[in-house]
C-alpha cells in the first residue's frame, strides 16, 4: 500500500483538469469519479482522505450526498467546486462540514496549496491522537 495520500476528484471539470490531477499525483494517489453518483461506494472501498466535490445542476441531492459523507465518513476532507457562488448553498455545505470552496473556473496553484495544505493538518491530528 502506498504512504501516499489519496484523493477524489469528483466531478465533470475537476476529474477530467489533467493539468490539476498531474499536480496532484505528484503527491497523492488520484482516484476520479466523473459524476457524484457513486462517491459513497468508492470510499467504501478505497482510502480516501479529501474530496474536490463539484457541484453540478442537482444541488440539493449533491448536498445531500455531501451529508452522508460526512456522517459516514467523518474523517474525509472535503472541498466544494461551485460554478455559481450560490451563498445558501455555501452555507449549508459549511454546516455539514465541509472544509472549503472555490468558484468556477477555479486557480489550480491555489487547490493545490488548500489541498496540501488540509492533508498535513489531517496527518497531524491522527498523529497525535485527534
Amino acid at each position: 500500500m502506498s504512504g501516499k495520500h489519496h484523493i477524489l476528484l469528483s466531478g465533470p471539470t475537476v476529474a477530467t483538469d489533467e493539468f490539476l490531477a498531474g499536480e496532484l499525483e505528484k503527491t497523492a494517489v488520484v482516484l476520479r469519479n466523473f459524476d457524484n453518483s457513486g462517491i459513497e461506494s468508492i470510499i467504501g472501498k478505497q482510502k480516501v482522505e479529501l474530496i474536490l466535490f463539484e457541484i453540478l445542476k442537482e444541488k440539493a441531492s449533491e448536498l445531500e450526498i455531501i451529508k452522508k459523507i460526512k456522517i459516514g465518513f467523518p474523517n474525509v476532507e472535503i472541498v466544494l467546486i461551485d460554478g455559481d457562488g450560490d451563498r445558501e448553498l455555501l452555507a449549508e455545505a459549511f454546516s455539514y462540514g465541509i472544509k472549503d470552496a472555490f468558484r468556477k473556473p477555479y486557480k489550480c496553484s491555489l487547490i493545490i496549496e488548500r489541498v496540501n495544505a488540509l492533508l498535513e493538518h489531517h496527518y497531524a491530528l491522527r498523529d497525535n491522537g485527534g
